[in-house]
């Protein structure tokens, strides 16, 4: 089975999965150290957007399995592609999400007798953590959408790949958006499709959400977009 994965570099993408995945568990016991050490229960949402994070890695890997193993032009094939290549593109957002995380040590991380915060040890701990996921979660997009992006370029070439590329990013600014300031989850695209259309066409209409979303998406996307590239340059510098 591997022997016909190898076609879509599954080895190095297991390989790079594997070293993601023990850096996720890392953060959750680091975070697992900070209830403990401050008697607080705080950040256990880490476990769900941790999960959340991975489930587009997952499906880039299923997308892979169909590619090599269903018959390639066949309905079974393309049916596959859309229903599952639509999930993925639902829940990608939240693999980058855990950029916004960010903001919860502010809110959390408790300042003593008027000391600056980032004098004491602990203040550093929150602030690592949450760095670390944030990296983590950067690294789990950019994985998924090279995976998926070299499917598309194998099927359309070069110029559609990138594209969809760019495209894909854009969306997942603007659904980061959605979650962190509306609140929508990716399964409210499924479950509530109309109160989600209605919700984003009235925010067009609002200078004042206008005023706030448009500054985020972009500042979001500017950075999903560079971290691609990046990353992507270094992977073709060894050919």
């Amino acid at each position: 089975m591997l022997g016909r994965l190898n076609e879509v570099n599954i080895t190095n993408k297991l390989g790079m999965l594997l070293l993601l995945f023990a850096a996720s568990v890392l953060c959750l016991m680091l975070g697992s150290y900070l209830r403990t050490h401050t008697g607080r229960d705080i950040y256990t949402f880490l476990y769900w957007n941790m999960f959340l994070a991975w489930i587009p890695a997952g499906l880039a890997l299923l997308l892979d399995w169909i590619y090599v193993y269903i018959q390639r032009k066949s309905v079974t094939r393309i049916i596959l592609f859309v229903v599952i290549g639509t999930q993925w593109l639902l829940f990608y957002p939240n693999s980058a999400y855990l950029i916004t995380d960010q903001l919860h040590p502010f809110a959390k991380f408790q300042m003593e007798n008027g000391v600056r915060s980032w004098h004491g040890i602990e203040f550093w701990y929150h602030i690592l953590l949450f760095f670390s996921v944030a990296v983590i979660g950067v690294l789990l997009g950019i994985y998924s959408l090279f995976s998926v992006q070299e499917l598309v370029r194998r099927s359309l070439g070069r110029t559609k790949s990138w594209i969809f590329a760019v495209v894909t990013l854009a969306l997942t600014s603007f659904g980061i958006y959605l979650g962190r300031f509306i609140r929508w989850n990716s399964w409210d695209a499924i479950n509530s499709p109309w109160q989600v259309m209605e919700q984003v066409v009235s925010m067009f209409a609002d200078a004042e959400e206008l005023g706030r979303m448009i500054p985020f998406t972009g500042m979001i996307m500017t950075i999903l977009l560079f971290s691609y590239l990046i990353v992507y340059g270094f992977s073709k510098m060894r050919q």
